[in-house]
Order: C-alpha cells, then sequence, then structure tokens
C-alpha cells in the first residue's frame, strides 16, 4: 500500500473512532432524555437522526480537515461505513430487523452528507500556522 494510501486509510479510522465516541456520549444523553423526562418516541428518532448526522460531521472534519484532498469521496467513505456499522451493531445486538429500503436509504442519506461535508472542507482554505518569534 503506498503511504498516501496508508495516510487515507489512517485517517479514516480516526475520524470514524471520532464519530463512533460522539455517538456513545449522544446516546447516553438520549437515554437519559428517554428515562429522566420521558421524551416521547417521536423526539427520540429524532435526536438519533440528528446525532448521526454530527457524528458524521464530526468525523468528516477529523478525516478530510479543511483543505484536504478528495474530500467528496472520503466522505462519503466514511459516512457508509460508519452508517453500516451502526446497522450491523443494532442488529447483532438483537434489535429490530430493518426494512431493507429504509436501511439502504438512509445509508445514501448519510453519504451524500458525508460526501457535501467532505467536499466542502477540502474546498476550504487551510488554516495558517501563527509564526512563533
Amino acid at each position: 500500500m503506498t503511504k498516501s494510501r496508508l495516510e487515507t486509510v489512517l485517517s479514516l479510522g480516526k475520524g470514524l473512532l471520532a464519530a463512533i465516541a460522539l455517538t456513545l456520549l449522544g446516546m447516553v444523553g438520549i437515554a437519559a432524555l428517554a428515562v429522566y423526562l420521558r421524551a416521547s418516541d417521536t423526539l427520540i428518532r429524532v435526536l438519533n437522526q440528528l446525532l448521526k448526522c454530527l457524528a458524521i460531521l464530526l468525523g468528516v472534519s477529523v478525516t478530510v480537515g479543511r483543505g484536504g484532498h478528495r474530500g467528496f469521496f472520503t466522505g462519503m467513505a466514511l459516512a457508509i461505513v460508519y452508517m453500516a456499522l451502526g446497522y450491523a451493531l443494532a442488529v447483532a445486538l438483537g434489535g429490530n430487523a430493518f426494512a431493507v429500503p429504509d436501511m439502504l436509504g438512509e445509508i445514501l442519506i448519510g453519504a451524500a452528507l458525508g460526501g457535501v461535508i467532505g467536499a466542502v472542507l477540502s474546498n476550504l482554505p487551510k488554516p495558517r500556522r501563527r509564526a512563533t518569534t
């Protein structure tokens, strides 16, 4: 594997870990909200979707960064892996079987979001370093 590809894979790993960490923290918060405030199922579903979007945003930000390369494809890849792992984990933990069209639709929406975020980030100028004197 070339150095560039290895760097991309490692970057994807870091971004995926950041997205997973945010998801775990967010799920604890959503669970607390559900238990203590007796939140409705609709509110929990909405918060879950927002959490997925924020996790993809964070993961792509860590992976691509400002001025990164191939942001669109890298962002899509991160989002697809994140969403697929989420569904696989939910099924493995005994969750309900998902309707395949709904699941694929959500994965595609996540991929589109990751691609857009990656494209925007890669087209932003890199942050300037301060000169130390």
